[in-house]
């Protein structure tokens, strides 16, 4: 599938004497963070914050030089709205099945089946209402990069996750669809932003002629409050959602291992998720015999998350595949001692010995060694922290990185200015 880049109106070009641009982001949006002034028909009991997207457009709402439109999809609304807040012009679009604001099951992903056709065509309509100066499209897992490339505007294309990545582990049926669409888009596009090794990469692999700009995600402020200290108190904390991918099962299986150096020792894991997975896990739990040594908070607000980076001394993300872990950069931030795996884009975030620990994927042994290692070691974690809390508030301050962005924003106008001239 393909869509046509035909935009109703020629995009306006401007220059940074300008001073204002307007932007249109497609992007995942917590529809319920916009009541009252956006009207849901239903509230889930939990949803995922999106806290990237949020912290970013914050930021760049704040600056002088920026009109932000944030269009975005949910099932949670019976009609397309337009609301106002914070000095965002967010356009919610709905969608999923009709009639029941509900998506599609799992058993039949009408939208995935059919390429995200109808989603993008909603998108696509919503960006030229606006008819901005540039699209920004986050992440090329849905519809929004396959809408912002069809709008006709320029277009820039932020890297999340990456779907041919993670069929390899996980080869389910959507991956196994919407890994062509990726493709696809990466193909087509002309700009995009990465963060790591990984997906810098995979897009180079993909479409050797990109333009890549290396931005970093913005993390909450409440991460970059209070003050991490060591403590002689045994406690670990995982924070991401219960998915077979980050490595929860390695993790109990090194836990064992750890508690035979450390009886002592206990595990925190805040994260959304049930099912058969997460039903495995307690069992394996059982069977270990670390009842008493594991506790699942569930889902955690920010500020909470950040109260249990101070209470906790070594933060453990032991995924299969990753491109930029949200929940690592906040650790860092916070100035935890972590230890990740060395896979996907982590040997981006954390440098092994310096900023933090690195382990091979699935090798619980060498998990339960680190950790025991750091447990042992006040001192080192104490240098761990200091190194990763100063390189993590310098790369994720939302700030700086709205200031990045927006320099990716005028250096592709101004691209798109001299392209527009040469083929005049």
């Amino acid at each position: 599938m393909r869509f046509r880049a035909v935009a109703e109106k020629p995009p306006r070009i401007g220059t940074e004497s300008d001073m204002k641009i307007k932007v249109a982001w497609l992007a995942p949006y917590p529809a319920q963070d916009l009541e009252p002034e956006l009207k849901i028909r239903r509230r889930p009991p939990a949803y995922h914050p999106c806290s990237w997207i949020v912290n970013l457009s914050t930021a760049l709402a704040s600056r002088p030089d920026i009109e932000l439109h944030l269009v975005t999809e949910s099932t949670l609304v019976s009609r397309n709205q337009t609301v106002q807040r914070g000095g965002i012009t967010f356009h919610v679009v709905r969608q999923g099945v009709p009639f029941i604001n509900r998506g599609y099951p799992s058993w039949c992903p009408v939208d995935v089946i059919t390429g995200f056709r109808s989603n993008a065509t909603r998108l696509t309509r919503a960006i030229r209402a606006v008819r901005p100066d540039i699209v920004h499209a986050h992440g090329t897992e849905a519809a929004f990069a396959l809408a912002g490339l069809a709008s006709g505007y320029p277009c820039l294309v932020s890297i999340q996750g990456i779907i041919n990545e993670y069929f390899k582990t996980n080869p389910d049926f959507r991956f196994r669809v919407v890994r062509h669409l990726e493709r696809r888009q990466v193909r087509q596009a002309k700009y995009f932003t990465c963060r790591t090794n990984f997906d810098t990469g995979f897009v180079r692999a993909t479409n050797p002629s990109a333009r890549i700009f290396h931005i970093h995600e913005a993390m909450n402020p409440v991460f970059f409050r209070g003050e991490w200290k060591v403590h002689e108190d045994a406690q670990l904390l995982f924070v991401g959602g219960l998915q077979e991918r980050k490595g929860l099962g390695v993790l109990l299986c090194a836990l064992a291992k750890v508690k035979e150096a450390v009886p002592a020792v206990r595990l925190s894991v805040i994260g959304g998720g049930g099912g058969e997975y997460v039903q495995s896990l307690k069992n394996l739990i059982t069977e270990l015999g670390l009842g008493s040594n594991v506790s699942f908070l569930g889902q955690k607000t920010a500020a909470e998350i950040a109260d249990w980076h101070r209470r906790s001394q070594i933060f453990v993300l032991p995924s299969d595949n990753e491109n930029s872990p949200n929940t690592l950069a906040e650790a860092m931030v916070s100035g935890m001692p972590v230890i990740g795996t060395n896979a996907g884009g982590i040997p981006s975030m954390v440098a092994d010995g310096e900023t933090g620990l690195l382990v091979e994927a699935r090798n619980p042994q060498q998990l339960a060694d680190r950790i025991i290692y750091l447990l042992q070691n006040p001192e080192k974690r104490r240098k761990l922290a200091d190194n990763a809390r100063a390189i993590a508030r310098a790369r994720h301050l939302p700030e700086t990185v709205a200031e990045e962005t927006m320099k990716a924003y005028w250096e592709i106008l101004r691209l798109e200015k001299q392209r527009s001239a040469a083929t005049a």
